[in-house]
């Protein structure tokens, strides 16, 4: 899982906990619809950290407690992974 899937699905988990839908993330956190579309659908592979933090303030969280979650543990080791597949 790269870090944009992670982003979403972060995000996802979220708005199901707190029952809300995209469009009140959206109001909360004050990010484009465009954005959130993007990021929610995977076309934004790269999302801005500014745009990460809007979304967990959105949440009512920082940005250390929006990535203190399990889709973010393992992806130190998938980097590591496939920097070891690149080098064979």
């Amino acid at each position: 899982m790269g870090i944009h899937e992670a982003v979403t699905s972060r995000v996802q988990q979220l708005l199901k906990e707190k029952g809300w839908t995209t469009n009140e993330l959206i109001r909360r956190s004050n990010v484009n619809q465009s954005t959130v579309s993007e990021i929610m659908s995977g076309r934004s592979k790269y999302p801005r950290i500014i745009t990460i933090e809007k979304l967990a303030n959105g949440f009512g969280m920082t940005l250390s407690e929006f990535f203190d979650h399990e889709s973010f543990h393992n992806l130190d080791e998938d980097i590591s992974e496939k920097k070891k597949a690149l080098a064979r």
